[in-house]
């Protein structure tokens, strides 16, 4: 049976740690950088976390994988909430974010690359292995054909598994129909700045 994350797990970790992998400064200066790599000023909230781990799957075979994981915040929130920490996959393209993660995810899988090279990125023994796949990227900012590089690469490591990706656009952040997708809201928190939505698609 697919494991279904306790949202009541890890809170007072994800706190008690927050600060120390959030990194605001870090990501502030990540974002004024090159904003299209980032989708907010500001690190995900808890209470976004909490929503996006509430909606993760994976089986005991399976692993998670996590697109642009930034300082860590959801990260922590998915150890928090009992994914094992040699279970999680995460890609995070920004050289020193990438070391950040490595600094404060012990035992964590980070990888250090662009993640429209996913095939070639995971390893191949977990390609078809993938529970649930979660994107912090902007993907609302990229043309389309970009987003469907990006999409295509999703597909290739986990076959009609989808995504969930949290974005703080008011509709779809996604033009699901172009993309052979079928995408619908699962969760919004208006205690995140800004507030911010978490989209599930799936193959059409």
């Amino acid at each position: 049976m697919p494991h279904a994350f306790d949202q009541s797990l890890g809170r007072t970790e994800v706190g008690d740690a927050g600060a120390a992998i959030a990194n605001p400064w870090m990501f502030f200066r990540r974002w004024v950088a090159n904003p299209l790599q980032m989708g907010s000023v500001v690190p995900s909230s808890q209470a976004l976390c909490r929503r996006i781990v509430g909606l993760t799957r994976w089986d005991l075979d399976q692993c998670v994988l996590e697109l642009g994981a930034g300082t860590g915040v959801v990260s922590r929130a998915l150890l928090a909430g009992g994914v094992p920490a040699e279970r999680l996959f995460v890609v995070e393209i920004v050289p020193d974010m990438a070391r950040h993660l490595r600094r404060v995810l012990p035992g964590v899988n980070v990888i250090e690359g662009d993640a429209r090279e996913l095939p070639s990125l995971l390893p191949a023994h977990w390609h078809g292995r993938v529970g649930s796949v979660i994107c912090g990227i902007p993907l609302v900012l990229l043309p389309l054909a970009e987003q469907a590089r990006f999409i295509g690469a999703i597909a290739a490591v986990a076959p009609n598994v989808g995504f969930l990706h949290y974005s703080y656009c008011a509709t779809s952040p996604l033009p699901a129909r172009k993309h052979s997708l079928i995408g619908r809201r699962e969760a919004w928190t208006p205690m995140n700045f800004p507030p911010a939505s978490v989209w599930r698609y799936a193959p059409a």
